[in-house]
């Protein structure tokens, strides 16, 4: 990805309010991919209007218009779909809950450390559940969990902290000490507001980390036989 196209793609729409036409011209890219960068930056209406007044701006206003008209139609879509999978979800099990969090820790837990276990993700709704679900079935408090963020240097880091901190419910004397990352040139980089870095989970204790893993095991045991 052109990340610096990007960056300068995002502020000609958020400062200058100008549609993809103009974007497009600007920075010599396609439209298609500024679908993909601006998706979450519709134009408002008023400046849709104020496109159409201007004689250069009409196509590009019908474009805008036609763009807000398909997203309305996508967001629909996907709001009755949602709708009918919440309801489906509402009723799981405990056991497939449980496997829920198996599945989650074979995707992204720590599984070389016999003595702790260990989950990071950017998604606080992930680290959430998670935190739930080690209580649920592992019997680990809050009290005995640790967390440690992996922030860049360009944040506002006390602000993330506080962030990670509301949403864990975890105290501020568990965490550990943040681990701040320089952004090397052409690298990845976090100018977006929403973006709070990774939080990762800590619970030391055998036990429990050799449950969940033997968890994990028996259940690929059981399922990942050949079938008839």
């Amino acid at each position: 990805m052109k990340f610096a196209e990007r960056d300068k793609a995002l502020e000609l729409r958020i400062k200058h309010k100008l549609g993809y036409g103009s974007i497009a011209k600007q920075l010599n890219v396609s439209k298609s991919t500024l679908s993909r960068w601006l998706q979450d930056l519709p134009l408002s209406q008023e400046r849709v209007l104020e496109l159409r007044r201007e004689a250069w701006g009409r196509g590009e206003a019908s474009r805008e218009l036609f763009r807000q008209t398909m997203r309305k139609k996508r967001e629909a879509r996907d709001e009755q779909v949602y709708r009918e999978q919440k309801k489906r979800l509402g009723k799981l099990s405990r056991q497939a809950l449980f496997v829920a969090g198996l599945m989650l820790y074979l995707a992204e837990g720590d599984k070389r450390d016999q003595y702790h276990i260990g989950l990071a993700n950017t998604d606080p709704r992930i680290i959430r559940f998670f935190l739930w679900w080690i209580d649920k079935y592992l019997s680990i408090p809050k009290a005995r969990v640790r967390i440690q963020l992996h922030l860049y240097e360009t944040m506002d880091i006390p602000t993330v902290r506080k962030f990670w901190i509301n949403e864990t419910g975890i105290r501020a004397r568990q965490f550990y000490k943040d681990q701040i990352r320089p952004v090397r040139q052409a690298s990845f980089s976090y100018p977006e507001s929403f973006r709070k870095g990774t939080c990762k989970i800590y619970v030391n204790g055998r036990k429990e980390a050799m449950e969940l893993m033997l968890s994990i095991k028996a259940f690929l045991d059981t399922y990942n036989r050949p079938r008839a």
